[in-house]
Formats: structure tokens, C-alpha cells, sequence
């Protein structure tokens, strides 16, 4: 039986039409990210399941190193055709299994994880090894999907109806937000910011634009400044700060 990355790797074997089909929702999670981001400096930012790169390589001009990892070689081959050239000898690109990734301790500002707890074998430990790798007084920029929320019931039971007739390769880690910040919280990380929505009902992808599905998600949930209608969303990116514990130790 092979494993569950070998899996993973098989889904995204062909990211074309993945991408194509969820290119709003990309677009999304770019903005919510560079608003949490603001205009910090960056030194070093780590992607973790960076897909074609649109979220992290527009933060190049904010950073002095961008590393790009995915377990998809064709992911991260659209990825360095994204890259500006004036910025290439700034970003090392990893096609890797991020657990098993050699990366060096607490020597990132901003790791950025999304769309990817879902996927992994153990997102404890994936937020463990997270952890390890920001700086203190870094951030942590991950989403989930809050298992707890009425929109995911809906979804399961529509996944669930439809894995009779398409199974899905691998079943999908179920994570709720409170126990998503429970365990940051036990890692000493605090929770600086949250942005909350929905993904349009199944269908609609085939239906509308992306701009329309875009402009949907905006107009109901607004921006990271300003995101009403928040407990309607079950799709959750967190923004955490790592303290810097030398600081908070003096007297």
C-alpha cells in the first residue's frame, strides 16, 4: 500500500487543472496573507505546500530569501516560472516531504502553511516541526478547515455521498479551529489575527468565473480589516506570532 504522500503526490501529479479550477480561492489567501503581513520586513520566509508560488513570491520584494517546498516537482516547477528574474538568486525551491525536510532551527520570520494540514499524516506534528523553524518574535500563517463548523458537516455529508461513486484517494484530516489554537497555544504561539470564510457551494466551480467566485467571497466576507459575516466561514487562515522569549524574560 503505498503511503499517504505518495498519495498526495499522485493528486497534484497533474496541478494544472487543480489550479485552474481554484484559482479564486488562491487569490483570496494571497490577500488575506500580504494583509497580515503589512509591510514587515522579512528576511525569511518558508512555504510550505507553496502549489505554483502566487502567494509567497509576490512577498519577494519584503524578503532577502524566499525557500519554496512542495512534494509536487510539477508544482514547483510552475513555481520557478513565477519567479522574477531580479529576485531568482533569492529563492530555493525544496521537492521534499516537509517532515522529512532538513530545514534549520528558528531561522524563519514567516512560514506560511496552506492548504496543507488537510493533507499530511500528522498535523501535530507538522505544527510541531513548524514551531521549531520560526524565529522568536516570527509568525506563523497556516489554514484549516474547522471541522466543528455547520458549513463542514455539510461538506463531509456531501463528500461522503459523492466517495460512493469517487472515492477519494485518502481521507481528509479533520481539524477543528479551537483545537487548531489550542495547539499552537501549547507551543507558546498567540493567535494575532483570523480571517473567516466559505468556499462557494460544489458546482458553483463549474458554473461561474473565478472572478465571480472572487468577487462572491468578498463581497460576503470582506477583508482582513474588515471581515464581516466571519461566523458564517468554516475556512480559516490563522496568523500567530511566536514571542520572543529572551525579551519577555528580562527584567
Amino acid at each position: 500500500m503505498s503511503s499517504k504522500i505518495d498519495q498526495v503526490k499522485s493528486v497534484f501529479a497533474q496541478p494544472e487543472q487543480y489550479l485552474q479550477r481554484m484559482d479564486f480561492n488562491i487569490q483570496v489567501r494571497r490577500e488575506i496573507v500580504e494583509g497580515f503581513v503589512g509591510d514587515a520586513g522579512l528576511k525569511s520566509i518558508l512555504d510550505i505546500g507553496c502549489g505554483n508560488g502566487a502567494i509567497s513570491i509576490p512577498l519577494l520584494q519584503r524578503c532577502n530569501q524566499l525557500t519554496l517546498l512542495d512534494v509536487s516537482s510539477k508544482m514547483l516547477s510552475i513555481a520557478r516560472s513565477r519567479i522574477p528574474t531580479e529576485f531568482s538568486g533569492n529563492v530555493e525551491t525544496i521537492n521534499e516531504d516537509f517532515m522529512k525536510a532538513e530545514l534549520p532551527i528558528q531561522s524563519y520570520d514567516l512560514i506560511l502553511c496552506l492548504g496543507v494540514l488537510a493533507h499530511v499524516d500528522s498535523p501535530m506534528d507538522v505544527i510541531a516541526k513548524m514551531v521549531s523553524l520560526v524565529k522568536p518574535n516570527g509568525s506563523v500563517i497556516v489554514e484549516n478547515s474547522d471541522s466543528q463548523h455547520p458549513v463542514s458537516y455539510l461538506s463531509n455529508l456531501y463528500l461522503a455521498i459523492r466517495n460512493v461513486f469517487l472515492p477519494n484517494p485518502y481521507p481528509l484530516n479533520q481539524l477543528s479551529g479551537a483545537k487548531l489554537v489550542e495547539i499552537f497555544g501549547n507551543h507558546g504561539l498567540k493567535l494575532s489575527a483570523l480571517y473567516r470564510y466559505s468556499l462557494p457551494v460544489p458546482g458553483m466551480v463549474r458554473v461561474f468565473s473565478n472572478d465571480s467566485m472572487y468577487k462572491y467571497i468578498r463581497k460576503v466576507y470582506g477583508t482582513h480589516t474588515n471581515n464581516y459575516r466571519s461566523w458564517l466561514g468554516s475556512e480559516c487562515i490563522y496568523h500567530f506570532r511566536k514571542p520572543d522569549t529572551a525579551k519577555s524574560d528580562a527584567p
